[in-house]
């Protein structure tokens, strides 16, 4: 299988930026990025108030020195200028999680728009881009066409279509974007077991995350969904994926992107799998493992 990978070439994503290395969803990660020559990068994008585009993972932000907890979709233009993403608070998950991240304490929330003018000077960087959407806390974000839309409209506007891929949990996303640019790339995140997290599973038939497709019509086949709906690219959480799964996926014309693989045992065994692409929050880690197969190759 490691002959496979070498052949087909595995891409390395920045996860959320380099969010093991630099505040997640910020100017500064994206640079890094482009500077140790990571070519692809996934990140979130959701509406604040008055359907401005930002990026962010979270529903909430926290206002007036950590006083005010609100909704990105209720905060204004002018209250996303204020916020402080630079540095994560000690203590925190996140910095229990992410020790080494580094402290930029002017670093701002970008907005979509000024993200994709950076982009655009920024060639050939992939974009991934991952919309935020609830299918059952409905309030959390704007409706899907809505954000779509938005989206849609500054990718076009930047002339970034054929440089990203929409992806989401919520395939009602997805429909809504094979609805306004069907040119653009779908990528359909998926979560079959929870495997210990806090998250909610998405691939249940009956699970409105599905958006009404089951996937008795596509042969007891998520891959097969996936590529009937006219999905490009499959976005597995790395601990769901199977060897035959991934083969299968493959021989449907999907790419298979496995999120996120941090480890150096996890990230060989995908390698070693034969993947399209590796979503990480190291991903220096990935291009070392990536150097050190293409070396062991080399020699046989």
């Amino acid at each position: 299988m490691h002959s496979d990978a070498k052949q087909r070439g595995i891409q390395v994503f920045g996860h959320r930026g380099a969010r093991g290395i630099y505040p997640e969803n910020t100017m500064a990660g994206f640079q890094y990025l482009f500077d140790i020559g990571v070519t692809a990068v996934e990140f979130d994008v959701q509406n604040a108030a008055n359907r401005l585009t930002v990026l962010a993972h979270d529903p909430h932000v926290t206002l007036n020195d950590e006083a005010e907890i609100r909704l990105v979709r209720k905060t204004t233009a002018e209250q996303v200028k204020q916020l402080k993403v630079g540095a994560l608070r000690p203590a925190s998950t996140d910095h229990i999680l992410f020790p080494d991240q580094a402290r930029l304490p002017h670093e701002k929330v970008p907005t979509f728009d000024a993200f994709c003018a950076w982009a655009s000077d920024h060639a050939p960087m992939l974009l991934n881009v991952e919309i935020k959407s609830h299918a059952l806390n409905t309030d959390l974000y704007d409706a899907p066409d809505v954000i779509v839309s938005d989206v849609v409209d500054i990718i076009e506007r930047h002339d970034l279509s054929n440089r990203c891929v929409i992806s989401s949990f919520d395939w009602r996303v997805q429909a809504a974007c094979a609805k306004r640019n069907p040119q653009i790339r779908r990528g359909y995140l998926t979560l079959e077991q929870a495997h210990g997290t806090t998250m909610e599973p998405n691939v249940i038939d009956g699970s409105l995350w599905l958006d009404g497709v089951s996937l008795n019509n596509h042969n007891a086949s998520l891959p097969q969904a996936i590529a009937d709906l006219g999905g490009k690219v499959w976005c597995p959480f790395f601990k769901d994926l199977t060897v035959d799964a991934l083969r299968q996926a493959q021989d449907l014309g999907l790419l298979v992107n496995v999120w996120t693989v941090n480890d150096i045992v996890d990230i060989d065994r995908m390698i070693g799998f034969g993947v399209d692409g590796i979503i990480s929050d190291y991903p220096a880690r990935v291009q070392n493992a990536l150097a050190r197969h293409d070396e062991d190759l080399s020699q046989i």
